[in-house]
């Protein structure tokens, strides 16, 4: 369980991050700065083991869409940074966070641990996800303007990764990051494997249960 492994309020950061990037069809493929992806890697919605063995800094690997990204978080001096960069064109993104202000507890309901919890995932939204999807977007439109004779028919329906319930295009996102306005979802619990819910309904739902990769 991620509760019993919860060393520091950043954990708790971290956790939240990676719940929106898997919500947002980022899959781990474990921790560190390898820059290689081997196609037998392992692609989990779950946190890997050893992702918080050093509680002021974090090193995880992401892919997207075949795209490996590395995610770094380095609490220095109680402000979290956070950064994300795609591998292959280093578009590169941050976004930083004051820890103990963001931040209450490290047990509870998703809102005693972060009450701010939807400011801050459309933060991590606007800062750290989409400069780097645009950034891959303008990248790849100059190379179809430099060489067009190697432009290939693809599939133009709706591919994006950074959709929240479909439809919303980067940079063009709906105002609710948490989607909570979809009620029937049962994926709202950010720190569960579906099933549950974002904001605690009475009684003890725990929203650090099962986040990890079991063993």
């Amino acid at each position: 369980l991620v509760e019993a492994a919860v060393q520091a309020k950043s954990d708790v950061l971290i956790a939240i991050i990676h719940w929106y990037l898997t919500k947002n069809a980022f899959r781990n493929v474990g921790i560190g700065d390898d820059k290689t992806l081997s196609d037998s890697e392992e692609q989990s919605e779950l946190l890997p083991d050893g992702w918080n063995s050093n509680p002021k800094s974090y090193a995880l690997r992401y892919v997207n869409d075949g795209q490996l990204y590395l995610l770094h978080g380095v609490d220095t001096g109680g402000l979290m940074v956070v950064n994300l960069v795609q591998v292959k064109t280093l578009s590169a993104s941050n976004v930083t966070f004051q820890i103990d202000d963001t931040v209450k507890s490290l047990k509870g309901s998703i809102t005693k641990l972060i009450p701010e919890v939807a400011t801050v995932l459309d933060r991590v939204r606007k800062e750290l996800l989409v400069p780097v999807f645009e950034s891959n977007k303008k990248d790849g439109e100059t190379q179809t303007k430099k060489e067009p004779e190697k432009v290939e028919r693809v599939d133009v329906r709706p591919t994006n990764p950074l959709l929240i319930g479909g439809g919303v295009p980067v940079g063009r996102f709906g105002s609710d990051p948490l989607g909570v306005g979809n009620v029937g979802r049962g994926d709202l619990d950010p720190f569960g494997r579906g099933g549950g819910m974002l904001f605690q309904p009475p009684g003890g739902f725990n929203p650090l249960a099962d986040l990890r990769r079991p063993g």
